[in-house]
């Protein structure tokens, strides 16, 4: 396989792990709203209804850091685009990577997602997280750029 070839295969690679994190994001973004909904309207003053989806939107930022982070070990020693292109990542030994050197690899692209952590954790403090989160989209999706760019 030529490096233009492995290029290629990477690329798609990147666009398949891509589209596993946008699938996970929309079932987590689908059912938080719509257990907020039904919790908001069961009764018009329930915390629950105003908590839940900033608890979902919490777990979601969560599992969005460990997938960025370990995203070459979801399918055994391979992210998922990797597994489907049939490439591997391997440490300068030839040994598979294990957690800690995915997570060095992949640190760069986790800077948006430690800031959505970081935001949806704030979000469940009463009063100042709805404060604090108008001023961190910015912040945020400077941090996303930088992962992209990277």
């Amino acid at each position: 396989m030529t490096d233009r070839d492995l290029q290629q295969r990477r690329y798609i690679a990147a666009g398949i792990d891509i589209a596993a994190f946008i699938v996970i994001g929309i079932v987590f973004m689908v059912v938080g709203g719509g257990l907020g909904v039904a919790f908001s309207s069961a009764t018009s003053t329930s915390m629950v209804g105003v908590y839940l989806p900033r608890v979902i939107s919490f777990l979601w930022s969560l599992v969005a850091l460990a997938f960025v982070l370990g995203r070459d070990l979801l399918a055994g020693d391979r992210s998922i685009g990797k597994k489907v292109q049939n490439i591997r990542v391997v440490t300068v030994t030839g040994q598979p990577i294990g957690p800690v050197e995915s997570a060095k690899r992949n640190g760069i692209f986790a800077i948006g997602a430690a800031l959505g952590v970081l935001s949806s954790t704030l979000g469940l403090i009463p009063c100042l997280g709805a404060a604090v989160n108008c001023l961190l989209p910015p912040v945020w999706m400077l941090g996303m750029l930088v992962g992209l760019a990277a």
